[in-house]
C-alpha cells in the first residue's frame, strides 16, 4: 500500500465527534499503525485574523458567526471566497499530506463541516450548490466519511450553553440536507455509548481492504 488512508467525520456540535476520533485513535495505536487527529471547521488563518479585528467593532457584532459573536459583511461571496482559501493550507498540510506518508488521518472534523459553516454563517443556503461546495465535495467523496450526529433535542441539552438554539438547528437542518449528497455512514449517538458507537465505525473501516492491509503489514 502506498498510502494512509482517511477517516472523515462530520457533524453538528455536540454529536461526539471528539470523543468518538480519540477513542478511533487510540483503538488503531494499539495495532502500532500511525494515526493522527486533524481538525478544521472554519474561519481559519486569514479569515479568523480579519473575524478577530472585526469582532472589536461594535457595528459588527452578532450571532451570524456565533463562536466569534460578529455578524457576516454584507459581501457574502467574498467571506465565502476567503473562507475558502484560508482553509486550503488546513486541508493540505493536516488532511491530505499526511496520508501520503502513510497516517491514519481521522478528521474530527472535515471538508463537510466547512461547507456547512459557509452556509450557515453567512445564511446562504444555495452556497452547497456552488462551485467552492462542489469542489469540497469532491474532496470527501474520495474518502470514507462518517455523519456522526444526535437527535436535535439532544444536541440542544449538549450544546445549549455554547451557541443559541437557532443556530443549532440551522446547523442539523444543514446537515442533515448536506449529508444526502454524498454516501456516508449514519451514526446517531442519541441512545448509543462511545464504545457502541465506536463499534459501529470500526465494524465499517474493517470492511475497507485499505484498513486491513494497513493492519496486516
Amino acid at each position: 500500500m502506498s498510502k494512509g488512508i482517511l477517516v472523515l467525520f462530520f457533524g453538528p456540535d455536540g454529536s461526539g465527534k471528539t470523543t468518538l476520533a480519540r477513542l478511533l485513535k487510540q483503538k488503531l495505536e494499539k495495532d502500532r499503525l500511525k494515526v493522527k487527529i486533524s481538525w478544521m471547521r472554519g474561519t481559519h488563518t486569514i479569515s479568523l485574523i480579519l473575524a478577530l479585528i472585526l469582532s472589536r467593532f461594535s457595528n459588527m457584532r452578532g450571532e451570524d458567526n456565533p463562536y466569534f459573536k460578529i455578524k457576516m459583511p454584507k459581501c457574502k461571496c467574498f467571506w465565502q471566497f476567503l473562507e475558502f482559501t484560508s482553509a486550503i493550507p488546513i486541508i493540505l498540510l493536516k488532511y491530505e499530506i499526511p496520508v501520503l506518508f502513510k497516517y491514519i488521518v481521522i478528521g474530527e472534523r472535515s471538508y463537510i463541516d466547512l461547507i456547512v459553516w459557509i452556509t450557515t454563517t453567512t445564511n446562504d443556503w444555495t452556497f452547497p450548490k456552488g462551485f467552492f461546495a462542489r469542489f469540497l465535495l469532491k474532496l470527501a467523496i474520495r474518502y470514507t466519511n462518517f455523519y456522526i450526529t444526535a437527535d436535535i433535542h439532544e444536541l440542544m441539552k449538549r450544546r445549549s450553553n455554547e451557541v443559541n438554539e437557532a443556530f443549532i438547528r440551522k446547523q442539523y437542518a444543514c446537515y442533515e440536507i448536506i449529508s444526502k449528497l454524498i454516501v456516508t455512514h449514519k451514526i446517531n449517538t442519541t441512545n448509543k455509548s462511545s464504545e457502541e458507537s465506536l463499534s459501529d465505525i470500526i465494524t465499517e473501516l474493517l470492511k475497507q481492504n485499505n484498513l486491513k492491509e494497513l493492519r496486516n503489514k
